[in-house]
């Protein structure tokens, strides 16, 4: 091929992976901090004593998990058996940080049994668009939990939510791609 035909064909190929969104720049799987995938595709969650501010944002985060990948959700209710797959905290984390996971339980490497998601509130309603701030982020921890790491494009993406655009509380077509061929 010509020096001049490969210059032409960049541009080509960069707007057509502009055009599908991002999804031929790949990311890694599980992509998480510490590479740990979900032990199945059943993910019940539970949510704890302390979780009082809102419980409806670890129900959103469950059944945005539930409805847009082969993966569903069984909410337990209160947090009674340790073998529970998610258990959803209220905590003050440091200043800055709006929420984390964590892997509470390894049955094997790679894979985690019992993921904690915490949430801080406080940090959450800091600014503009709180409700949509607060489900961002527990989309964004619950992905953790199966795999997912971060992004630009989605509810994976890191801080506070872009806008309150739908795309910022969903996982993108690449994550989904990657639950479903997980679980």
């Amino acid at each position: 091929m010509s020096r001049t035909r490969r210059i032409l064909l960049l541009p080509l190929v960069a707007a057509l992976t502009a055009g599908l969104g991002g999804i031929a720049q790949a990311n890694p799987f599980p992509n998480n901090y510490d590479s740990a995938v979900a032990d199945g595709a059943l993910h019940d969650f539970c949510t704890t004593t302390g979780f009082t501010t809102d419980r409806s944002v670890a129900t959103y985060a469950m059944a945005t998990l539930d409805d847009t990948t082969d993966m569903t959700d069984s909410d337990l209710g209160g947090c009674t058996s340790l073998a529970t797959d998610v258990w959803w905290w209220q905590q003050d984390l440091p200043a800055g940080l709006r929420g984390e996971r964590s892997c509470a339980s390894h049955s094997s490497p790679g894979v985690c049994d019992s993921s904690d998601v915490k949430l801080d509130y406080a940090e959450l309603d800091i600014g503009d668009n709180d409700w949509y701030d607060r489900r961002k982020t527990s989309v964004h921890e619950l992905g953790h939990s199966v795999g997912l790491g971060h992004d630009t494009i989605s509810a994976m993406i890191s801080g506070e939510v872009p806008s309150t655009d739908l795309v910022w509380r969903r996982y993108s077509p690449h994550d989904i791609g990657h639950i479903n061929a997980q679980y």
